[in-house]
């Protein structure tokens, strides 16, 4: 029991003395840009070639695609849970 005391004294003192160093919004902006520019493509070249659909429909298809990555890494959670 004193043993865990100590390492728990021991996380906390190292955490409390880390610098941290929280970066603003406006700071990497460039690659912040990269990881946004697919999404943005993807949602215009969606809105360009299917001129009948609507945003709402759009939002419906990211939502089924998340619903089904999201029920497959809940059943893998599942299925590794066991090992």
């Amino acid at each position: 029991m004193e043993e865990e005391r100590k390492k728990l004294e021991n996380m906390y003192r190292e955490l409390n003395e880390e610098d941290t160093n929280i970066k603003k919004w406006n700071q990497a902006l460039i690659p912040k840009t990269i990881l946004l520019l697919p999404l943005i493509t993807f949602i215009l070249t969606f809105l360009k070639i299917n001129t009948d659909k609507s945003i709402i429909d759009l939002l419906g298809f990211i939502a089924m695609g998340g619903l089904i990555v999201s029920g497959g890494i809940f059943l893998n959670y599942l299925l590794s849970k066991g090992k």
